[in-house]
């Protein structure tokens, strides 16, 4: 009787797991030991490489000196997995206005902190606003685009400037009823992040309160709506 056609050929098919068991002994503790060995070195060189690019932590302050005599020179790289270097200060943004009454008198109001106002917001909530993130790009542009004397360089200075005040301004509770902002205000508060308990030698400095220069505030820098 002729072989069926269809029916592959058995040397064509795939070797069964029970192939391995006609190895000796001997021969399936190579295999065994080869496979751990393969593990455990995959397994030491990624732990090498995540904490070679690693900011300093406790782990690289005890052995970072092991790490870098294996990662180097064979490894060595330019660049980071991670941020160049972690958050070490945190900057508060608060704001003030000047108001003028309808009588013409003038009052400050207090401090408002907007950076207190965002984080409010942005604490347990699954999917924040990207309006929340927009105070902390405008101060960094903003210090990025003045010199020492917080004068505006350039047209980008003058851009961030009023970028900054438009959105201070709208982060303001409504003037009353005659009145008008004429001017506003800013001061950052730098506070040094805490060391980790384990950290050795850190010093903690008491937080940076600068007070910038008033700013005037034209009918372009409200938000519509807004009284002026």
């Amino acid at each position: 009787m002729d072989p069926e056609p269809d029916r592959p050929d058995r040397a064509d098919r795939p070797e069964s797991p029970e192939s391995l068991r006609e190895l000796s002994r001997g021969q399936r503790l190579t295999v065994v030991a080869a496979a751990i060995a393969v593990a455990v070195g995959l397994l030491v060189h990624t732990g090498a490489t995540f904490l070679h690019l690693a900011p300093r932590n406790a782990a690289t302050d005890a052995i970072g000196d092991t790490v870098n005599s294996y990662m180097a020179p064979e490894f060595t790289q330019s660049w980071q997995l991670f941020a160049p270097d972690i958050t070490r200060t945190t900057t508060a943004v608060a704001a003030r206005v000047d108001l003028r009454a309808a009588d013409g008198t003038t009052r400050t109001g207090p401090w408002r902190d907007l950076t207190a106002q965002d984080l409010a917001e942005l604490r347990g909530n699954p999917l924040p606003s990207r309006i929340r993130q927009q105070l902390a790009t405008a101060w960094s542009t903003m210090l990025a685009s003045h010199d020492a004397q917080q004068r505006p360089v350039g047209a980008v200075g003058l851009d961030s400037e009023q970028y900054l005040k438009r959105l201070a301004l709208s982060r303001m509770p409504a003037t009353p009823r005659g009145a008008r902002i004429e001017r506003i205000q800013f001061r950052s508060t730098d506070t040094t992040v805490p060391p980790p308990p384990w950290k050795t030698g850190a010093t903690r400095t008491a937080p940076v309160v600068r007070v910038y220069p008033w700013w005037p505030v034209g009918t372009d820098d409200l938000a519509r709506g807004s009284t002026s």
